[in-house]
């Protein structure tokens, strides 16, 4: 796993490009610790995530789990890495752009899903892939294919282990929009360092409130939503916001409450 950073954008780089990037146990731990490095650091304020080589990511490496045998013990270890990595990522109080390249199959399509904007390269593809080797979802999958493409498309998706192309994944929403081959890593950098200059927290808020839809009824969504806009208001950025947008002027945000 590669951490780079440019001013108050890192980009996360899934980085064993001679076997696809796919997820070992050493880079379900590396993730982890990225994310969670990423989580605590106030000072980046946008995340790319993308994969070196052809490919994003092949999803969890067979070779390895195969040499572990049937004992559970090894997959338990390396499956509790990677929900723990993907649910940090998941509620990081910054954007996250993810630039799609190659192949994403399993827990790279997993990975895939967790982005707020995923930039897919018109040659990339996708497939659910689990079943294909006997096994189940994981990634938190089956908690994030259903809520960007419905139940039904993702029943199919996932029994039925069909390939799909990045025109497919955006059309269905699992992906934002396609751009030109060999340009998601530099479209997504781009958007991410305009994203860093804008109200991080009010971007945070979004997340956080997003995330809630789902489980919250209409009445705790929007208690949610009060609690935001307030706490978003009555910092810096709200106030600079609401100034910049009265005098006509380009606002200039700190990121901060």
């Amino acid at each position: 796993m590669q951490l780079t950073r440019e001013g108050a954008v890192a980009t996360i780089t899934l980085n064993r490009p001679e076997a696809g990037n796919a997820l070992s146990h050493q880079m379900a731990s590396e993730l982890k610790q990225v994310a969670e490095s990423l989580d605590q650091d106030t000072s980046i304020r946008a995340v790319v995530m993308t994969g070196a080589g052809k490919h994003f990511c092949f999803g969890g490496d067979l070779k390895e789990f195969v040499e572990f045998g049937p004992d559970p013990k090894e997959i338990t270890k390396i499956a509790d890495e990677f929900h723990a990595a993907q649910h940090t990522l998941l509620s990081l109080a910054k954007p996250l752009i993810v630039a799609v390249n190659g192949i994403a199959a399993g827990g790279g399509l997993s990975m895939a899903l967790i982005g707020d904007i995923v930039l897919i390269d018109e040659n990339a593809g996708f497939r659910v892939a689990y079943t294909a080797a006997g096994l189940s979802p994981d990634g938190g999958s089956t908690w994030l294919l259903p809520r960007v493409v419905g139940l039904r498309k993702a029943q199919d998706l996932i029994i039925t282990n069909q390939d799909f192309s990045a025109a497919e994944a955006v059309a269905w929403g699992v992906g934002t929009r396609v751009v030109a081959a060999g340009t998601a890593l530099a479209e997504a950098q781009a958007l991410a360092a305009r994203l860093a200059d804008g109200p991080t927290m009010a971007y945070a808020s979004s997340r956080k409130l997003l995330l809630a839809t789902f489980t919250n009824d209409f009445i705790a969504q929007t208690d949610l939503e009060t609690a935001e806009i307030a706490a978003n208001m009555s910092g810096h950025d709200g106030q600079e916001g609401m100034d910049a947008f009265i005098n006509k002027r380009k606002p200039v945000f700190t990121g901060t409450r």
